[in-house]
């Protein structure tokens, strides 16, 4: 399994076609690993932490993603952000990062419409209009560009194997640096350490690209979903011990 990890250029070809129990023990493998990794990272977050705080005397970046997230469930409530988190955020994220790695122009076209989705909170004035609105503007986006890449894109029969694998690599990198954001209003004088912050991010990506491939799509949606469920959980129980 080690050997099949790492080697990236070969995910593609990897068969999804195996009993569903060992599909179940390879997830929760796979889980067992990211928890492991986040474990490793901590102490890197840590010194990173420090590093700012006592060395370079600016504000810190941990309490910066605490302030963001109780403003967060200040705003929407509880129930809200966790269903957007456990549930939400795993559905659009993994059909932007993981569903086009299969080259099919649907999927592609899929990934661009949810892309635009998340894009929607850019829209000036957006963000004050009520609940029904906000819906109906992130669906005719989702639309408009799911309908006018699926026109514009050929269907590609055999994707080229060092582009599926830039590809890879790319959503990887992007899907682990956008967790950046997590800690808003950014430090821009700083931007270089915060890669160090989201390295569970990072190390999720590539986790997720690889059950994605070997499970099958809705496989590392659930891995994304149960991954989310759980910090959540454990946020919450931190957050109401404090």
């Amino acid at each position: 399994m080690i050997e099949e990890f790492f080697a990236l250029n070969s995910y593609p070809a990897l068969s999804t076609d195996r009993p569903f129990q060992d599909k179940f023990i390879l997830l929760f493998k796979i889980y067992g690993i990211i928890f492991l990794l986040n474990f490793i990272s901590v102490p890197i977050s840590f010194l990173a932490e420090h590093l700012v705080t006592q060395v370079l005397h600016l504000k810190s970046i941990h309490e910066q993603y605490t302030t963001s997230m109780s403003r967060l469930f200040a705003k929407f409530g509880y129930l809200q952000v966790v269903f957007y988190i456990c549930i939400m955020a795993p559905i659009i994220e993994e059909s932007i990062f993981r569903l086009p790695l299969s080259f099919k122009r649907s999927h592609i076209a899929v990934a661009f419409g949810f892309a635009l989705v998340v894009l929607a909170r850019l829209i000036p004035g957006l963000s004050q209009q009520n609940l029904a609105i906000n819906i109906l503007v992130r669906v005719a986006l989702f639309a408009a560009g799911y309908f006018a890449l699926y026109k514009s894109l050929p269907e590609i029969k055999v994707p080229n194997k060092r582009l599926q694998t830039g590809l890879m690599i790319t959503s990887i990198v992007v899907f682990g640096l956008v967790h950046i954001f997590n800690y808003a209003p950014l430090q821009w004088n700083i931007i270089f350490i915060y890669p160090l912050f989201v390295i569970p991010q990072l190390c999720m990506g590539w986790m997720l690209t690889y059950i994605r491939f070997k499970n099958g799509f809705f496989w590392g949606m659930g891995l994304h979903a149960l991954i989310n469920s759980v910090s959540m959980l454990i946020y919450t129980v931190f957050k109401h011990k404090m």
